[in-house]
């Protein structure tokens, strides 16, 4: 593939991603209240609905944001695909060593680590195309 081409794949999986991240950070912000029925986390006080907030709503707006407004220029792709491999990969390694710990997942906790993987591989085979100076 073309670095061109490459660019404009990165710049398409780090949107994805970094809008799936955005809208999974204003939902769980909006209504904490659905991570508990999608992931049994519990919210038995009103400092554990702020934490949801913070963590699974601030801090996926911001991954969403670093994503996508990164990926939008040829410039700064690579630090957007960087930031994508490095967080779904530090999730996808936590949700692997939860499962070798004995933790059985579940239909959801199995897509999005396959998610998870499916973006850690395109961002690195990206990277290392453009790493590689791909011009055709």
């Amino acid at each position: 593939m073309t670095r061109a081409g490459l660019e404009r794949a990165g710049r398409i999986i780090t949107a994805l991603f970094g809008v799936g991240f955005l809208l999974l950070g204003l939902r769980y912000f909006a209504v904490p209240g659905a991570l508990t029925a999608e992931t049994d986390v519990a919210m038995p006080s009103a400092k554990a609905v702020m934490e949801i907030r913070t963590v699974y709503g601030g801090m996926f707006v911001g991954v969403g944001l670093a994503t996508t407004l990164l990926g939008w220029r040829d410039t700064t792709v690579r630090a957007a695909l960087w930031v994508l491999a490095l967080v779904a990969g530090s999730v996808a390694l936590a949700r692997l060593a939860a499962i070798a710990l004995g933790q059985a997942p579940d239909p959801l906790f199995a897509a999005l680590l396959v998610i998870e993987i499916v973006g850690v591989a395109l961002a690195a085979w990206i990277l290392r195309g453009l790493a590689a100076g791909t011009d055709g």
